[in-house]
C-alpha cells in the first residue's frame, strides 16, 4: 500500500462529497471512544462501528482497507511485544508464566499489551475513516475555515506535494536501473551485491533530483506571484442531518455501553 493508492481511494470515495466536518466528527468521536473507554467492549464497538462505516457506507474496498491497515498493524504488534516482555528483576513463578534472567511475560503484562493493541487498533479504524474519505485537499480548506493559520496549512500543504515528488524521483530512477539490467550480476559482482550497490547509488540520486524538483516547483509559485497563500476553491457541500444523527447515536451509544465499566474505572 503506497500514499498514492490511499489518496486514490479517497479521491474515488463516494464521502467525499460530504461535508469534512461531518467525517472528522464521526472519526474523532469514535477516536476518543477508543481511548477514554476499557478495551472491553469499547473497542470492539469502535471496530465494528469504523468497518461498518468504511466497508459498508463509504464503499471502500475490502482490499484497499487491509493494505491500508497493514502498516500500522506491525507496528501494533512491536509495540504489543514489548509490552508484553516486562523487564526487572526476577518475580514469583506463580505471578509470572514465563521468566528467563530480567525478562518476564506474566497475566499483568499480558493483560496490558493486549489493552494496548485493542486501543490501538480501534483508533487506527477509526482515523482510517478520514483517511481514506477525504483528500488532503478538502481537509486543509476545511481547516482553512477554522482560521488555521496559513503558514501552517501551506507548510502541510507542501509537504504533501513533495511527497509526491520524492515517490515519483523514486520510481523514476528506478525504472531506469532496471531497465539498463541493474539486478544482473556483472563480472564478479553477484546478483544481490549489485542490488545493494544499485540501492545506495538511488538513494544518493533521489536525493539531488527532489531537491532540484522542489526548486523547479518553488520557483513556479514564484513566478506566478505566489506570496501569501495558494487558495483553493472550496467545493459547497450540503450536510446531512441523518448522517449527524446516526454519528451521534452511534458515539453516544458506545459510550452508554461502556459507562458501567468506564465509571468504576474513573472512580
Amino acid at each position: 500500500m503506497t500514499i498514492t493508492s490511499l489518496d486514490d481511494a479517497a479521491w474515488d470515495s463516494p464521502w467525499r462529497s460530504r461535508p469534512v466536518g461531518e467525517k472528522v466528527g464521526l472519526s474523532v468521536g469514535l477516536i476518543l471512544v477508543a481511548l477514554c473507554t476499557p478495551a472491553w467492549p469499547g473497542t470492539l464497538f469502535v471496530s465494528v462501528a469504523a468497518v461498518v462505516a468504511i466497508l459498508g457506507c463509504a464503499r471502500i474496498r475490502p482490499k484497499v482497507l487491509r493494505q491500508a491497515m497493514s502498516a500500522p498493524i506491525v507496528f501494533l504488534i512491536l509495540g504489543g511485544l514489548s509490552v508484553l516482555v516486562s523487564v526487572g528483576t526476577a518475580q514469583a513463578t506463580a505471578d509470572v508464566w514465563w521468566h528467563g534472567g530480567i525478562f518476564a511475560i506474566g497475566p499483568v503484562s499480558a493483560r496490558q499489551a493486549a489493552n494496548l493493541a485493542a486501543h490501538g487498533l480501534a483508533g487506527t479504524l477509526a482515523l482510517m475513516i478520514l483517511a481514506l474519505t477525504t483528500p488532503m485537499v478538502d481537509l486543509l480548506t476545511w481547516m482553512r475555515r477554522l482560521r488555521v493559520p496559513d503558514p501552517l496549512l501551506e507548510i502541510a500543504s507542501l509537504t504533501y506535494r513533495l511527497i509526491f515528488v520524492l515517490l515519483n524521483t523514486v520510481f523514476t530512477a528506478h525504472e531506469a536501473q532496471k531497465c539498463r539490467l541493474g539486478d544482473a550480476p556483472v563480472g564478479r559482482l553477484n546478483g544481490y551485491r549489485r542490488r545493494l550497490e544499485n540501492t545506495a547509488a538511488l538513494m544518493g540520486s533521489v536525493g539531488v533530483r527532489a531537491w532540484s524538483r522542489a526548486n523547479r516547483l518553488n520557483e513556479g509559485l514564484v513566478n506566478r506571484g505566489f506570496e501569501d497563500s495558494l487558495l483553493t476553491l472550496p467545493i459547497q457541500r450540503v450536510g446531512s442531518w441523518r448522517f449527524k444523527l446516526v454519528t451521534v447515536l452511534v458515539i453516544l451509544g458506545s459510550w452508554a455501553a461502556c459507562w458501567p465499566i468506564a465509571g468504576r474505572l474513573w472512580r
